[in-house]
């Protein structure tokens, strides 16, 4: 089965303990209400008053179990959040000027930085590749049915 850019076997999922489920249960609302700027592992970590590495821990689970993506270290993203920006970059690559860092940065309305992040993500997921200054979306990729569900 496919979830996200991510395979596995039908029956096979990360299982977290109870005491993970409760924390899942309390930094997955952070993430999602972060929208395309969520909170880095050490503010998740403050808010929640957990270890660090707790909530690293946490997050490497749920990226496993295709609940959140992690865009570059330390920083993930709910798995909502990346398909809405899956969908908008789908969108912008659709456009005659294509997809690229300055257009993708104004449409998020994030930092130059952050947008070359996340577009940089989904080159190595392969929902899109990089072409010189542009990123043209693959025909089969991790994020499709974003594009598709248009």
């Amino acid at each position: 089965m496919r979830n996200g850019p991510r395979l596995h076997l039908p029956g096979h999922a990360a299982t977290l303990a109870p005491e993970e489920s409760a924390l899942a249960a309390r930094l997955l609302p952070l993430l999602a209400a972060g929208a395309f700027d969520p909170p880095w592992v050490r503010d998740l970590a403050r808010t929640l008053e957990q270890p660090e590495d707790r909530v690293r821990q946490l997050l490497r689970k749920l990226l496993r179990r295709g609940e959140v993506a992690q865009v570059v270290k330390d920083l993930f993203y709910h798995r909502d959040q990346m398909a809405s920006l899956a969908a908008l970059a789908g969108d912008l690559a659709a456009r005659p000027e294509g997809l690229n860092a300055a257009a993708f940065r104004d449409a998020t309305g994030l930092g130059r930085k952050r947008a070359i992040q996340i577009l940089e993500f989904f080159d190595r997921v392969g929902y899109t590749r990089r072409l010189r200054d542009t990123h043209v979306l693959r025909n089969e990729s991790a994020y499709g049915g974003a594009r598709q569900a248009q």
